[in-house]
């Protein structure tokens, strides 16, 4: 691994102004993180833990703590780059602008456009559900992906044409999109403490009833791929470092609180629809359980509006990763050893929007929506589970894993302040939860093609960037 010769930040970079406290922080950590996952996973985690409710909830602990412990080490970059944050810029400062180069095309080509497509399509299975209780129809994957690629048009437009009205939709969702996991969270401890729950549903049932042949290790381990998706975007905040008064202290706290948050809502959360609704009945619902989940616990006017919520906040979730996407490759061609093509680089004036970037991320998004579509609906991947939004999430784990491995080479050094033995265990934590996750990505069903095709897309960024020497690194 290659270590470049400047190990402290460079101030003349250090030009955005520091405006927002500890609390705004935690805010990002805990909205970039809980969205459309959280929602549209929970028949997944129990697809792959074969219908045990326990190992999920081992899942969700095991994944949710390598997060913490992740967000802790991760936040060490922000130390040494206060004014550059972000996953691009950590790499390019630990393993050089090349290693940069290979991730921004990931990004590019892989990782958001293809969540953005999934997401977009979640969209419309919410939507096309809520709209069939009024219209009296039955909605198929066709009427799933015909919606989102509807939505993807409309929010591509408002992002383009009308970035504000984007803006106040996005600052909305974030405060709205806790109301149904606060709901249903609440109503999973209430009728545990009433005792409103039967006997099969607990835990401790699940716990004591593994079936022959199948081992709860493996049941949980094969829970991480659809999990880690939940907790995926936690990250996002340090791109903001340079915005955050005192980033050195209050980035480290932010990241750590906001995980936190999160692993205890999505565990309560988890918890409470699994003690109302079987395990059974939630994969035979697949992504529609909430709908049904919704009528059990409220009436049918509650239950709309919590249906109302989860459309909102999966929008809401969409539209900003739309909103990354349409950025991205302008960013992959700013990058030194990108080559350049279809003029990415370019900005319309009046829009202060880069138009051909966010024209090709529109393209990307809607071809992985219609391989999203054939994935589930061809048999010969719905007979086998496949689920292609494991592909990225495998891939930013690999990106993290090799972040922390790079970081204990930092501390060795002492590059930081503070307690070395304290952040060397952390980080060494933090990549046993990545190891941990890999793992049981390999032994899920699928998950060695998840990873093989990541390492497909990063052969294929040898076309996409320029291979020359670069005399910055030794």
């Amino acid at each position: 691994m290659w270590l470049k010769k400047k190990t402290k930040p460079l101030e003349q970079k250090q030009k955005l102004e520091a405006k927002y406290g500890l609390f705004t922080a935690i805010s990002l950590v805990i909205g970039q993180v809980i969205g459309s996952g959280i929602f549209f996973k929970v028949d997944d985690v129990l697809s792959a833990t074969q219908g045990n409710s326990f190992a999920g909830l081992l899942g969700f602990v095991i994944v949710g703590i390598s997060v913490v412990f992740a967000a802790v080490s991760l936040a060490n970059y922000a130390e040494l780059l206060p004014k550059d944050g972000g996953i691009l810029n950590y790499v390019e400062y630990r393993f050089g602008k090349k290693t940069a180069a290979f991730v921004g095309w990931m990004y590019l080509s892989l990782f958001y456009p293809l969540l953005t497509a999934v997401l977009f399509t979640v969209s419309g299975i919410y939507i096309s559900h809520f709209v069939a209780e009024f219209a009296g129809f039955k909605p198929t994957f066709l009427h799933y992906t015909l919606i989102g690629i509807f939505n993807l048009v409309l929010f591509l437009g408002l992002n383009i044409f009308r970035p504000k009205t984007s803006g106040i939709f996005q600052q909305m969702t974030t405060v709205l999109k806790l109301i149904p996991l606060i709901l249903i969270a609440s109503f999973g401890i209430i009728s545990l403490v009433k005792g409103d729950v039967e006997g099969t549903n607990t835990f401790s049932y699940a716990a004591k009833n593994i079936s022959e042949g199948q081992n709860l290790w493996l049941l949980v381990a094969a829970s991480f791929v659809p999990i880690a998706f939940a907790f995926d975007g936690w990250y996002i905040a340090t791109q903001l470092s340079g915005e955050i008064k005192n980033s050195s202290k209050n980035l480290p706290k932010a990241l750590v609180i906001g995980t936190s948050v999160v692993l205890a809502v999505y565990v309560l959360y988890y918890s409470g629809i699994v003690l109302k609704m079987s395990g059974t009945e939630i994969m035979a619902l697949k992504d529609t359980y909430i709908t049904e989940f919704s009528r059990k616990i409220a009436s049918k006017t509650g239950a709309i509006l919590i249906q109302i919520f989860v459309i909102i906040s999966v929008l809401g979730t969409a539209n900003g990763l739309l909103l990354a996407s349409t950025r991205v490759p302008y960013q992959f061609y700013n990058q030194e050893y990108s080559r350049k093509f279809l003029n990415l680089g370019k900005v319309n004036p009046k829009t202060d929007t880069p138009v051909n970037s966010a024209l090709l991320a529109f393209t990307l998004i809607f071809i992985y929506l219609i391989i999203y579509y054939i994935t589930n609906t061809a048999s010969y991947f719905t007979t086998k589970g496949y689920d292609i939004s494991a592909i990225p999430v495998a891939f930013i784990y690999i990106v993290n894993g090799a972040l922390f491995i790079g970081l204990l080479k930092l501390i060795k050094n002492k590059t930081f302040g503070g307690n070395s033995f304290v952040k060397y265990l952390m980080a060494i934590i933090a990549f046993l939860g990545v190891a941990v996750v890999l793992i049981g990505t390999a032994t899920a069903p699928n998950g060695i093609s998840y990873i093989l095709i990541s390492i497909l897309y990063i052969i294929a960024g040898f076309f996409f960037i320029k291979v020359k020497t670069d005399k910055n690194q030794l």
